[in-house]
């Protein structure tokens, strides 16, 4: 699998099922195409949870922590080794300049080492509750876990949102953003090459729809949702994952202020604020856009 083709990953294995078409992936930049993405359905959708779902029930990896950490280890390993490569990619596919584009990496490799640290220090814990009376809490992983990445950040918020649940015991199905196919798919090959993950732990499906992201915040075999995006499409996710009264993580939309004192150094502050205006354009949701 080469960084020309996003294809989806279900159970261990790529998945170049388009059954509804492919997309072309753009360098914003230009305009020029740079590679090809299938585009999911439901089937697909649903075949990648239940491999999420066989996983976490039949490998032991829920009841390994020693396990979890090696595979974040490993995997973090791999992401640094082609940390040159990813944020090329990156910086092709989503226009984001390429200093800012290794900066991302290194944060995902980052987080993926301190979530390896993490996965084996999730302890319960014991307490006399009463007279003669003890009282027994363990912490237990949830199941299976949907991720749903936005284009602006996709190695960041990735593994931000994917390390934890995989330290904690659960297995992953991830939706990236119909935006940036290549450098998800070229995640995921750090993954599949990170020896310690059984099959079907991790998962991915592209979508250049809304089919996909339906499937994984309303199927009964999903525990977990974690979005970060528009606050317009977290109402939905909320709404889909009623039913089954899901655990969902949103992070959503971004309307971060910048607090200017009367005794501030005028000069100073207004060369960071444009900094922080201005990263990716100020496409990211921690942008500066209010002066207060």
């Amino acid at each position: 699998m080469t960084a020309e083709f996003g294809h989806h990953y279900i159970a261990g294995q790529w998945v170049s099922d388009a059954p509804n078409g492919l997309a072309e992936v753009e360098n914003p930049s230009d305009g020029s195409v740079i590679g090809t993405a299938p585009n999911g359905s439901v089937e697909l959708a649903d075949r990648a949870v239940l491999a999420a779902r066989e996983a976490f029930e039949t490998t032991g990896w829920a009841s390994n922590p020693r396990q979890r950490a090696a595979a974040l280890l490993e995997f973090a390993d791999i992401l640094e080794a082609r940390a040159d490569q990813i944020a090329a990619l990156m910086a092709r596919e989503n226009g984001k300049v390429l200093a800012q584009a290794r900066h991302e990496v290194a944060a995902g490799y980052g987080e993926a080492r301190y979530y390896a640290g993490v996965a084996r220090n999730v302890f319960g814990r014991t307490f006399e509750s009463g007279a003669g009376k003890l009282s027994l809490m363990t912490r237990e992983p949830s199941g299976v876990v949907s991720v749903i990445v936005p284009w602006n950040a996709p190695v960041t918020l990735l593994v931000r949102s994917v390390a934890p649940a995989l330290a904690a015991g659960c297995s992953v199905v991830i939706k990236p953003a119909p935006h940036t196919p290549l450098t998800n798919a070229a995640v995921m090959a750090c993954f599949h090459d990170a020896p310690s993950f059984p099959a079907g732990i991790v998962n991915s499906v592209n979508e250049f729809g809304t089919e996909v992201g339906g499937v994984l915040s309303s199927h009964p075999q999903v525990d977990v949702i974690s979005f970060t995006g528009s606050s317009r499409t977290g109402k939905i996710i909320m709404a889909n994952a009623a039913d089954t009264i899901k655990h969902v993580s949103l992070e959503l939309g971004g309307k971060a202020p910048a607090l200017v004192f009367g005794d501030a150094d005028l000069d100073k502050s207004v060369a960071e604020i444009r900094r922080a205006v201005l990263a990716l354009n100020g496409q990211m949701c921690t942008c500066i856009s209010r002066i207060l």
